[in-house]
């Protein structure tokens, strides 16, 4: 009589373990903790304007919507109606930038945003007006029109602003009855001013 001392248990064995590890692997990378992921704002588009964060600069964001509603720091939401809105209004870095005890950390950059909750058929002007120049020398700015589902950036322009006073058209954007974005253009125009 002939012992056996072979057997496919032990491998069958391994392979199964091997098989219940991957899938647990699989299991735990698929999974997302929800409580870390920011959710999306309730928005179509943002106009995003920055500048520097160590300028004592006050530039202000303008937008008027193709309803006719204008924004601004002292028009936050845009009046009855109005599907725009002005999340913050930056004052320049010894305004606006400043812990008072200096035990924290602050992002360096002056950052105003308007929401768009909705959108109509017509044109949309983007201004930049320049409420306070301090600094000496000119100060670069950037307006950035975004999509946010899903993410694009549609237009990022960048210009200098060099007195009190000033005011830039940075661009003009139509859209659709569908809120499509159809023509971008930069012809100028004067918001701080009723017409």
């Amino acid at each position: 009589m002939r012992r056996r001392y072979f057997s496919f248990t032990p491998f069958i064995d391994s392979l199964f373990c091997c098989l219940l590890m991957l899938i647990a692997i699989l299991f735990l990378l698929k999974t997302e903790d929800k409580s870390q992921k920011a959710p999306l704002p309730n928005v179509l588009y943002q106009v995003i304007l920055t500048w520097d964060g160590e300028s004592d600069d006050d530039h202000d964001l303008w937008v008027k919507a193709a309803s006719g509603h204008i924004v601004s720091f002292n028009n936050r939401e845009g009046g009855q109606g109005s599907l725009v809105s002005l999340n913050h209004d930056a004052l320049g870095r010894a305004r606006n930038n400043n812990i008072p005890d200096e035990n924290g950390v602050v992002a360096n950059m002056n950052e105003e945003v308007v929401s768009f909750r909705g959108v109509v058929e017509g044109e949309n002007i983007v201004n930049v007006h320049t409420y306070l120049k301090v600094d000496k020398s000119p100060t670069k700015v950037m307006v950035k029109l975004i999509k946010i589902k899903p993410y694009q950036e549609i237009i990022i322009k960048e210009k200098l602003l060099s007195f009190t006073g000033e005011e830039k058209t940075f661009f003009r954007f139509k859209t659709d009855k569908q809120g499509n974005i159809t023509e971008i253009s930069e012809l100028p125009i004067i918001l701080t001013r009723p017409y």
